[in-house]
């Protein structure tokens, strides 16, 4: 899961300063690639094979996050989100980028271009109709495949965008492939072996795992070099492809311009009697390029987004079928917080209304050609699913968005936030579900799951500004000699406390240019109070990915820091490879932000969004990075992973406790060791399993929800 490289400058006065801030984007093995090209196989032990799904085939990303549905989708390179759209159809998109799977730039990334993501549908049966009869399809059932599509980018200025705009020379591709019947190699899998004696272009290496196996070397090697090489091979069904479908790149606006839409749908009937197939499938892929100068490589992070949405596969259907039968809402409102998207409760509590927003802007819509009835409510749910607050806004008609766009009834559109009966807590933590819930009345809707965004709102030990999911990347940059820079990151309390860790999110950058060491560092407020005063803590830290894709990294204080008022967190650097900070853009904190370059100025940022930088504070707490699974005694198998309803839990731990966490360390769940857990509620993305036995921890796993 993923995501950016927008590369801009500040222009006008700011050129007259010697440094300045800059929004970045957020790494197919090529080594594989080059091996392979001359190598034979003797052996075939492994075979793949997808079932293959029946028509209609429809998915609009909007009731899960994180990767595709495994159920409609095949591999995990593809990111679904409710950041990187602008003004989709509906919640939810998918986005195509440069990152792999885990979130890191492709190896093969170039400033030329490359072939980037995939995302590949699994094997969908157009030959046969299944009900309410069996029979076979053919041309007349008329077939269309049908999807939504914008660039990246955003609307306005750089500062203002989502994401990153694919240049002219990038692209989107759409393919329909059919299967012939045969088998094909898929890929090898692979180990590392070392060289034990000199080895010349040309000679051929028998691979360490498998003698059947072997290589031509396209390079010397020496004794002690390493070299990957083929255990074994995996076959799959042979599927041929043909390209139906391309868009240059181009921004939002030229986009809009040329097409008069901010998502525009495409409708491509199927005329060819091979795609009447038992294996029919569709893969989209983009064609990416970095964009950076090559003494500058933290700028070389994810680029060249393209958003899709509404994907629909179906017979019965014609060219103008454009329309779709249903209500939905486009964005997810957010947290009901004014100025944070997260905050201790000792701090919220004592003065909750001070706190809360007054209303919700929110945008719903009706994509069907006639007005609609509809209702809209939301609901607030303690930890414990009990309701502690509700809104209705009634009935109302909602006219279809083509001709008046957005619902703009207030009840619907503006609702106010409704009286919360908040919980008494005896700690600092609670968790807040919210349910907003927009959809035709009575049970016309054919399409139940954009009706309900959910937002967890939490109040732990730490403030936000951000989502935790960063659109594009933060930089700050000097051009002076000895390259001092700092980003300063403004909080203020209700109540004094103690500062304990911060956490903070960093891009992942081309050959891992990111990874460099930089000065931890707090502050305390200035004399004027508008911005970074006197230096409260500095520790030298080294900057280190988590394994999550999107998991923050903890950064322990060494001793607590005692914080009151108003202060700052942040980094000083003076290392020309500038920080790559992760930058969420839907939420915007730029009033907060501060940035230095050479000398002792702090000038205010003017763009539009945060760093994602987050201070911990409140009593004192023993850390456990639980981001990755933990090498400890007791070995841990949980299936299916990713999960939709029900998680089985293998461990011969029968006495143990069973603890369940969100990727932001709220636990969720705990109670003694079960073979199965429920997870048909939980919302789509990462969790952590802890299994603790006589008070040790005995095993830590990861898994997904993918709903």
């Amino acid at each position: 899961m993923k995501r950016n490289l927008l590369t801009w400058m500040i222009i006008g006065w700011a050129l007259c300063v010697s440094g300045q801030e800059m929004l970045t984007g957020l790494n197919s093995n090529a080594l594989i690639n080059k091996l392979y090209q001359q190598q034979k196989s003797k052996k075939s032990t492994q075979f793949i094979y997808y079932e293959s799904i029946a028509l209609p085939f429809i998915d609009d990303f909007s009731d899960y996050s994180g990767y595709p549905d495994t159920n409609l989708w095949i591999g995990r390179q593809a990111y679904v989100n409710e950041g990187f759209a602008y003004r989709p159809p509906t919640i939810g998109v998918v986005t195509l980028d440069a990152l792999d799977d885990m979130g890191k730039v492709y190896d093969h990334a170039s400033v030329m271009s490359f072939h980037a993501d995939t995302l590949l549908s699994r094997p969908i049966r157009t030959d046969s109709l299944f009900s309410p009869l069996v029979r076979a399809i053919d041309l007349s059932d008329s077939i269309y495949f049908s999807f939504f599509y914008q660039p990246g980018g955003g609307i306005g200025h750089a500062w203002e965008g989502l994401g990153n705009a694919p240049e002219v020379k990038d692209s989107l591709i759409l393919e329909f492939g059919y299967q012939t019947g045969n088998r094909s190699l898929l890929y090898y899998i692979t180990d590392l072996m070392t060289i034990a004696d000199t080895i010349i272009v040309g000679d051929t290496i028998i691979s360490s795992c498998n003698t059947d196996l072997y290589i031509i070397a396209n390079q010397n090697y020496y004794p002690g070099d390493v070299v990957e090489v083929p255990c074994d091979s995996v076959v799959g069904m042979e599927v041929i492809w043909e390209e139906v479908w391309s868009s240059g790149g181009m921004t939002l606006t030229e986009f809009e311009s040329l097409y008069g839409t901010y998502c525009r749908q495409v409708m491509i009937p199927i005329l060819d009697k091979k795609y009447l197939n038992c294996g029919f499938q569709f893969r989209f892929r983009n064609i990416a390029s970095l964009e950076y100068e090559l003494d500058a490589p933290t700028w070389a992070s994810n680029v060249d987004n393209w958003n899709i949405d509404y994907v629909r596969l179906d017979r019965t259907r014609s060219q103008a079928d454009t329309v779709i039968d249903d209500v939905a809402i486009v964005e997810n409102p957010g947290s009901v917080l004014k100025n944070y998207t997260a905050m201790p409760w000792s701090h919220f509590n004592t003065n909750p209304a001070g706190f809360l927003k007054s209303s919700y802007d929110i945008k719903l819509t009706n994509l069907y050609n006639v007005t609609k009835n509809t209702t809209y409510e939301h609901q607030m749910l303690d930890g414990n699913g009990n309701q502690i607050g509700y809104y209705s806004g009634g009935s109302y008609n909602i006219d279809p968005f083509y001709r008046s766009g957005y619902q703009d009834y207030a009840p619907h559109a503006q609702p106010t936030i409704s009286t919360i009966s908040f919980p008494s807590v005896s700690n600092d933590s609670l968790l807040m579900t919210v349910n907003y819930i927009f959809k035709e009345a009575g049970s016309g809707d054919v399409n139940l799951k954009n009706d309900t965004a959910t937002y967890l709102q939490y109040f732990y030990n730490y403030f936000a500004y951000d989502d935790g999911i960063p659109e594009s990347g933060y930089i700050v940059t000097s051009s002076v000699s000895p390259y001092k820079t700092a980003c300063a990151l403004e909080f203020s309390l209700s109540h004094a406390d103690s500062l304990r860790a911060v956490k903070m999110y960093f891009n992942r950058a081309y050959d891992d240019a990111n990874n460099l060491s930089f000065t931890l560092t707090v502050w305390g407020d200035n004399a004027h109070g508008d911005g970074p005063g006197e230096v409260l803590y500095e520790q030298v830290v080294e900057q280190e990915y988590s394994s999550d894709i999107y998991g923050l990294q903890h950064f322990q204080l060494k001793d607590p820091v005692a914080v009151s008022g108003k202060f700052y967190i942040g980094y000083q650097t003076s290392n020309k490879r500038f920080l790559n900070v992760g930058f969420d853009q839907n939420n915007d904190a730029s009033a907060h932000v501060f940035y230095r370059t050479s000398g002792n100025t702090w000038y205010n940022s003017f763009i539009v969004g945060s760093p994602i930088m987050r201070p911990v504070v409140g009593q004192a707490f023993k850390y456990t990075h639980i981001a990755d699974d933990i090498a400890i005694p007791v070995e841990v198998e949980l299936y299916p992973n990713p999960a939709n309803h029900q998680l089985n839990i293998i461990a011969p731990a029968e006495h143990a406790t069973m603890e369940i966490f969100t990727i932001h360390g709220q636990k969720i769940y705990s109670g003694p060791m079960q073979s199965q857990i429920d997870v048909s509620q939980y919302p789509s993305g990462f969790y952590i399993l802890k299994l603790t036995d006589n008070h040790e921890v005995v095993a830590v796993k990861k898994f997904i929800v993918n709903r």
